[in-house]
């Protein structure tokens, strides 16, 4: 099992490291030690996934606001297209009456 601590929270547990090996020795400072240790990694894999969970709901908002505005960039594209089409269809008309 690895560890990963602060520079900081090494510097505490070099301060108070006698107080440490002791609890070490001791099987209940063994288990409380094991009990403060699974509570804070699992302190962290919540503030985790919270995070993530953040960042997925805020990734999905985005994605449904792109797809709504893609929506209306196709639509006004087609009208566009359309428009262009009508335009098209009255000079060529324009063009044959001419002829």
């Amino acid at each position: 099992m690895e560890i990963e601590v602060s520079p900081e929270e090494l510097a505490e547990i070099r301060k108070n490291q006698r107080e440490i090996e002791r609890r070490f020795r001791d099987l209940e400072g063994l288990e409380r030690t094991l009990k403060a240790l699974k509570l804070r990694f699992l302190l962290e894999q919540r503030a985790r996934l919270e995070k993530r969970l953040s960042e997925m709901r805020q990734n999905y908002r985005e994605m449904l606001e792109f797809e709504d505005k893609a929506k209306r960039d196709k639509e006004f594209l087609m009208a566009f297209r359309k428009e262009l089409s009508d335009e098209n269809k009255n000079l060529r008309k324009e063009l044959g009456e001419e002829r």
